[in-house]
């Protein structure tokens, strides 16, 4: 399989030996990759994303160019919030493979170790409205994959957050926002009893949705089932609903969702399963 990247990036995965020197083309950027197991999928995904934010890149220019644009493959500047949990740090190393600036909310900037020039990282906290609206300015989209400290603990951190939240991206004037939840809030017995095991999670979780609904905002519920650390990022969706024989789902998927929501224009003001 051939990929093309930037020459930075072609010669950074050919020293850490994520790819090989392409027979043919290798001075247009070309890298070639070989997948024989399934233990090279991670990294031949990876020259893929690597590749698409290349060329995402350049249709954006050349379509600013001519003055139009395609949604799907212009740059972004994402705000994440909760950039240093697992699904957060899959959300920031593929929008920045996309091409996208992204800016890096979080408590603990020192728990980052990626480096990138579209990469900010602000130091704050995810309950503070004036934090958020200062940080915020000038961005396209707000992603949270924001989750509790403790699930079995009491709290309403992913409410007074949503709270926050909201009402900084409404003085801020940014309409478009991505929200992390659980499909443990759908109907069904296996949810139910998920319902009662985490309740305390759930009941802050569900509080979160109902402050995300009720505000004017461009939103999309993402609820996924049990999250993992696979590396596959295949992913189905539905409506206002989880599909069916869903019971995992990878975080690589589940950031791969959130930002085709983004990118895509797909899912405003719904609710969406999302499912292996």
């Amino acid at each position: 399989m051939g990929n093309s990247l930037t020459k930075a990036d072609q010669a950074r995965v050919l020293a850490e030996g994520k790819a090989r020197a392409h027979r043919w083309a290798p001075q247009a950027g070309y890298v070639t990759s070989i997948v024989k197991s399934e233990e090279d999928l991670e990294q031949t995904m990876e020259l893929i994303q690597i590749s698409y934010g290349h060329f995402a890149s350049h249709s954006a220019a050349r379509s600013n160019e001519n003055g139009a644009g395609d949604h799907e493959l212009r740059t972004l500047k994402l705000f994440v919030i909760g950039a240093t949990g697992r699904t957060g740090r899959e959300v920031v190393q593929q929008a920045l493979a996309r091409g996208h600036r992204v800016t890096a909310f979080v408590r603990s900037p020192e728990s980052i170790t990626a480096t990138n020039e579209r990469l900010n990282i602000i130091k704050g906290e995810a309950m503070d409205e004036e934090q958020l609206f200062r940080a915020m300015q000038n961005h396209d989209a707000v992603i949270s994959t924001l989750g509790p400290r403790k699930v079995f603990k009491p709290g309403t951190l992913l409410h007074d957050s949503a709270l926050a939240m909201t009402h900084a991206m409404q003085r801020a004037g940014i309409k478009r926002l991505v929200v992390l939840s659980a499909a443990a809030h759908f109907p069904g017995i296996p949810n139910r009893i998920a319902r009662f095991v985490m309740r305390d999670h759930m009941r802050d979780s569900l509080a979160m949705e109902k402050v995300v609904q009720g505000d004017s905002l461009d939103w999309t519920i993402a609820r996924p089932p049990r999250l993992t650390q696979g590396n596959s990022i295949r992913y189905r969706s539905l409506e206002g609903a989880a599909p069916k024989m869903g019971s995992s789902l990878s975080r690589k998927a589940v950031a791969l969702f959130m930002l085709d929501a983004v990118g895509q224009k797909k899912h405003l003001r719904k609710i969406v399963g999302i499912a292996k």
